[in-house]
C-alpha cells in the first residue's frame, strides 16, 4: 500500500485509521497516474491531519482511562475509610458495653459483700 500512497510511510500506515488508509488508497486509484506534486501535497497533507486526528482521539481516551481509574480509586478509598469507620464506631460500641457490664457489676458486688461478711459499717 505504501507503493500505492508514495508520500505515506510503513510508520504512518501502522498508525493510520483503517478507513482512513482506505480512503487515501482508494483516491489514488481513482485519481489520473499523471498527477502532480500539489495533489501529493494535497494527499500528504490529509494523511498528516488523520494522523494528528488519530493521535488526538488516542489522547482524549487516554486521559478518559486515566481518570475512570482515578475515579474507582477514590471510590475504593472512600470505602475503605468508610468501612474503617463503621468498624471503629462498632469497636467503640462494644468497648462502652463492657464498661457498662463492669460498672453495673461492680455497683452489685458492695452490697452483696457487706451482707456476705455480716459486718455493718
Amino acid at each position: 500500500m505504501a507503493a500505492k500512497t508514495y508520500d505515506v510511510g510503513d510508520d504512518e500506515l501502522e498508525t493510520m485509521d483503517r478507513t482512513a488508509l482506505l480512503e487515501v488508497v482508494a483516491k489514488d486509484i481513482v485519481s489520473p497516474r499523471g498527477a502532480t506534486s500539489r495533489r501529493r501535497s494535497v494527499k500528504s497533507d490529509q494523511v498528516r491531519e488523520m494522523e494528528l486526528q488519530l493521535v488526538l482521539k488516542r489522547m482524549e481516551l487516554e486521559s478518559k482511562r486515566i481518570e475512570a481509574e482515578t475515579e474507582n480509586r477514590r471510590r475504593e478509598a472512600d470505602t475503605e475509610l468508610e468501612s474503617k469507620r463503621i468498624e471503629a464506631e462498632n469497636r467503640a460500641r462494644e468497648l462502652q458495653n463492657e464498661r457498662e457490664k463492669l460498672r453495673l457489676a461492680d455497683a452489685g458486688r458492695p452490697a452483696e459483700r457487706d451482707e456476705q461478711d455480716g459486718y455493718d459499717d
